[in-house]
């Protein structure tokens, strides 16, 4: 009932610093181009997971999806997971700032995010999921909020086989 509203479970960075910050142990990047070239040499798709740290239906997908072995294996074995908090709140290098084409001024890592999704893939609600081949093309149908289990695989396995279809083909 109120799993938005505390950090999330796996969130262990306050209790220690070294621990996971990704749902149920898994590998996950917090960076788009970092995920990306890991993707590249490991040769495997990437599942975009726009979410936010004070996102509630973020969590229930988590603790109540996620952790369903059939998806948790999918995701650890299957995918590269870029987890990108529309909601960070640490600045960009001056650097890296910019003014959007909406005329928003991106100073934020979650700025950046929040952007992206909004530019690339026209919507702004969290969580959000997309599956990318490890080029950056789209593998399926992204998807927001699902809480079927069986939906979800349905999804993630989707991804999979476009994927496979893909590399066949080159």
């Amino acid at each position: 009932m109120i799993s938005g509203f505390p950090p999330p479970e796996f969130y262990k960075e306050w209790v220690d610093p070294k621990a996971s910050d990704c749902p149920h142990d898994l590998t996950c990047f917090k960076d788009y181009e970092e995920g990306m070239r890991y993707a590249k040499q490991q040769g495997k798709p990437v599942m975009l997971d726009f979410t936010g740290w004070s996102c509630v239906n973020c969590r229930k997908m988590e603790d109540n999806v996620w952790s369903d072995p059939k998806v948790l294996k999918r995701l650890s074995e299957d995918y590269v997971i870029i987890s990108l908090y529309v909601d960070d709140k640490k600045a960009l290098p001056a650097s890296e700032q910019y003014t959007s084409a909406s005329g928003k001024e991106i100073k934020t890592t979650g700025n950046k995010w929040s952007d992206m999704q909004r530019v690339q893939y026209n919507t702004n609600s969290q969580p959000y999921y997309v599956l990318l081949d490890n080029n950056g093309k789209i593998l399926a149908h992204p998807r927001g909020y699902t809480p079927d289990v069986a939906t979800y695989v349905k999804f993630l396995d989707e991804g999979v086989c476009r994927n496979e279809k893909r590399l066949a083909n080159k």
